[in-house]
């Protein structure tokens, strides 16, 4: 099946005539009538009913229009990708990233890139909801945890894990870091998104634990409950994006790193019919080697 023969079926057929499709594509119409007669003889079927008035799509002719839409768009798509494979980022390329994700990695990823691509811009909105990105032209997302079903295409680039993690004097202090059940005699530091503080869930390969610890100190912002911890307010359970920077500058200690929280896959998300840009690509490049 010749793509130009489908091409001008397609302009053709939404066209509703000869004419107005040789004027939109600037094809001779003479040109379109044997590119369709073509069709039709390689097919063995009538597509288009002609009259001296109108034209009239065959009920096969309905079927091919679907089908010939995707197929010229992912030709497209196609063409473009392998023409854009080397080509260098240009441009501006725009975001949708989570607060705590954002917070805690997007100034090193955005910097890298910028430096590395030098004729490109990125912008990053920090937000928790899952954004439209067509409708609010983002050219992509960054997302955390189980993904809803969608149109969208999915790459993972990390996983994350909360760790436990504590300063070098509460660490010390600890007479059991063997199991994180001794943690229910030892001063913690809760995390409450919403107001109500989350249990602690732990694994260690096959055995896992689950409780909601006594804590002194709550707070709503996982940074907040680092900070906390550095400053020796007891044990805290975050993700280890969030406690990355102080754990290698000494400030934090991990304890019991045998046991840590259920894997959350992080994912760049993106239009699945929308044309992977150089830009996107590069950004991905960039997420696998600073995300961790």
């Amino acid at each position: 099946m010749d793509l130009s023969e489908l091409r001008s079926f397609l302009s053709v057929a939404r066209a509703g005539s000869f004419a107005a499709a040789a004027e939109q594509t600037g094809v001779a119409k003479s040109t379109l009538s044997s590119r369709i007669q073509a069709l039709e003889a390689s097919l063995n079927m009538r597509l288009l009913e002609r009259t001296t008035r109108r034209l009239r799509l065959t009920p096969e002719g309905e079927l091919l229009l679907k089908r010939a839409a995707l197929l010229i768009t992912e030709a497209d798509d196609l063409e473009r990708t392998m023409r854009d494979r080397n080509a260098e980022p240009v441009g501006r390329l725009r975001v949708s990233a989570p607060v705590m994700f954002g917070q805690a990695r997007m100034g090193r990823i955005a910097a890298t890139y910028v430096r590395r691509w030098p004729e490109t811009t990125i912008e990053v909105d920090h937000s928790d909801r899952f954004v439209d990105l067509l409708e609010e032209d983002f050219d992509c997302a960054i997302r955390i945890g189980p993904l809803p079903d969608s149109e969208l295409i999915a790459r993972r680039f990390a996983w994350s894990r909360t760790v436990l993690i504590a300063s070098r004097d509460v660490a010390a202090s600890l007479e059991d870091t063997t199991s994180p059940k001794a943690l229910a005699h030892t001063a913690t530091i809760s995390f409450a998104p919403r107001g109500a503080p989350l249990d602690w869930n732990l694994e260690n390969g096959d055995d896992h634990v689950r409780f909601k610890p006594k804590s002194a100190i709550t707070l709503g912002s996982l940074h907040a409950a680092c900070a906390a911890a550095i400053a020796g307010g007891g044990v805290a359970l975050v993700p280890e994006m969030v406690a990355a920077e102080a754990l290698e500058n000494g400030l934090l200690t991990r304890l019991m790193p045998q046991w840590q929280g259920p894997a959350s896959a992080l994912n760049l998300v993106y239009p699945a019919h929308r044309h992977t840009s150089p830009r996107l690509r590069a950004f991905f490049d960039v997420l696998l080697e600073c995300a961790f």
